[in-house]
């Protein structure tokens, strides 16, 4: 493991990609791989909505079945990380007055999709945070700029959303995406890889947006990645597709 360690934004898309071959799928076992076991993974998660910035205090971490049309495959998983307090008061000592305890939240399918893959074992201790979806952009990316000492403390910051999120136009016999998600994630790559910050927090002026991004909560994660990241910080990208028409993969490693 690095000294310093990376950041990782990812998209899980949809949860079938826990059990079955997927280009994901082994992109996130490769990413275990690499990274080794970090001391603790603090994670935000797109699926964890909240208004104002929330943390669960709880020294577990429950299993959530959390999407109405779960396949019936999954109904066998468990995946149940123990928390960690020592790394929880870090993280509220590193947000100060601005985070909330709120136990209401688990390991939800945004993050028991990777981390499934990347540690089968669930022997890494998780912190979870929520997603404030009644923040601004900026907000998302200051509360990674917060959170970013954890970096060298052996922690690895882990949020979980995805580019392209529009669940009502997703098409389960379209194996990749359509025109307009494939250009709006495109565009997104290509502002990360140039690191153009301001045109990554105002969005709303790509074309697509409001297809690509109806509601905050999948953007939002990868906002707090990037705000983690840090200027000198090598960008990976990885599981870069499109899938079922309207969800993007594509999947930055910072660092």
């Amino acid at each position: 493991m690095a000294d310093r360690m990376p950041v990782v934004f990812t998209g899980h898309g949809y949860p079938m990609n826990a059990i079955t071959d997927s280009p994901a799928r082994d992109g996130w076992k490769r990413l275990g791989a690499a990274l080794g076991k970090p001391a603790a993974i603090v994670a935000i998660t797109g699926h964890w909505q909240t208004s104002g910035q929330c943390v669960r205090i709880a020294n577990d971490n429950p299993f959530l079945y959390d999407v109405w049309d779960i396949p019936e495959e999954t109904f066998n998983m468990k995946y149940s990380p123990v928390g960690s307090p020592r790394h929880l008061m870090r993280v509220k000592e590193l947000l100060g007055d601005g985070v909330f305890d709120d136990n209401t939240w688990g390991i939800g399918h945004a993050l028991w999709v990777p981390l499934s893959n990347m540690y089968p074992d669930a022997d890494v201790p998780v912190v979870l945070l929520s997603t404030d979806v009644d923040s601004a952009p900026c907000d998302a990316l200051e509360l990674g700029r917060k959170l970013s000492p954890l970096r060298d403390e052996g922690v690895l910051i882990f949020c979980s959303g995805n580019i392209v999120h529009e669940v009502d136009m997703v098409d389960q016999t379209m194996k990749d995406g359509l025109p307009w998600a494939i250009e709006f994630n495109d565009k997104i790559k290509e502002l990360t890889l140039s690191r153009r910050t301001d045109e990554l927090l105002n969005y709303k002026n790509i074309p697509h947006h409001e297809l690509a991004v109806p509601t905050v909560d999948h953007y939002y994660p990868f906002l707090t990645a990037y705000g983690a990241s840090s200027e000198d910080n090598k960008i990976t990208v990885f599981n870069d597709y499109c899938e079922l028409a309207s969800l993007s993969m594509t999947s930055y490693m910072f660092g």
